[in-house]
């Protein structure tokens, strides 16, 4: 609960740059407890890489891992976070 205090709202975030870099931030927990309300609000503010971002990390969380304990689709995830990090820096995702 004192996370919420110290980081403002997604729905506070005025541009998709802000918006990047909280996703960034984000503790993943809030990330599967909150994942409707941050879902729409992606939606209505149309950011397909802060959606896609969202989508691959869930998808990380909830999917099997190797025997070693590695992600089984690390590159996902990987191009995923790199694409969102570029925006957060001002840059086009690519």
């Amino acid at each position: 609960m004192s996370d919420r205090l110290l980081r403002p709202d997604i729905s506070d975030c005025a541009t998709q740059q802000e918006t990047a870099a909280w996703l960034l931030a984000c503790p993943l927990a809030t990330l599967v407890t909150e994942e409707a309300f941050i879902r729409r609000t992606l939606r209505l503010s149309g950011f397909r890489e802060g959606l896609s971002y969202l989508e691959t990390m869930l998808s990380v969380l909830r999917e099997d891992r190797r025997e070693d304990g590695n992600l089984m689709n690390y590159m996902a995830f990987a191009t995923a976070n790199g694409r969102l990090w570029r925006v957060a820096d001002g840059l086009p995702p690519r």
